[in-house]
């Protein structure tokens, strides 16, 4: 096989599905120091819960990590934002915030309509000082504000 079409084998592998999008949700604190979480996409498939988990330290989610924050929305509704511990029109809270300590690694994961759950991963800590976790990195405000979409 010629370099060439090795290229357009390679290219048309991904442009079909070889790589899954990046999470659009971004981690902040609010001024009290409440987790927030930001939709950085315009019109984004609906959601159908959203959850908070503490990790246990290895490096797979599961039923063995505690869920400290959850809600449910029935229908799934669209959100931009939400903060942990105040309830959005529409959700059911199943699970009340349980504040962990500011180093625990904690798992932000967002289930949308027809598709498959998305994670954040981040610590309290690591949000302060008005950064933001997006992209898999933190961020200062400004940084993460060059990176913010208007709709």
């Amino acid at each position: 096989m010629t370099r060439l079409k090795l290229v357009a084998v390679l290219t048309a592998v991904t442009a079909l599905g070889g790589c899954s999008p990046m999470p659009t949700w971004a981690a902040k604190l609010t001024p009290t120091g409440l987790p927030q979480f930001v939709d950085n996409a315009c019109d984004s498939p609906k959601v159908e819960w959203m959850q908070i988990q503490g990790t246990d330290g290895d490096v797979v989610l599961d039923e063995k990590d505690p869920v400290l924050w959850r809600v449910e929305f029935a229908p799934p509704a669209r959100l931009r934002e939400i903060t942990v511990a105040q309830k959005p029109e529409g959700a059911v809270e199943k699970v009340a915030w349980q504040p962990p300590k500011g180093d625990q690694h904690l798992a932000m994961s967002v289930k949308r309509e027809n598709a498959d759950a998305s994670h954040i991963e981040f610590t309290l800590d690591g949000l302060k000082d008005g950064k933001a976790k997006y992209e898999d990195e933190y961020l200062t405000a400004d940084e993460f504000a060059k990176k913010r979409v208007s709709c």
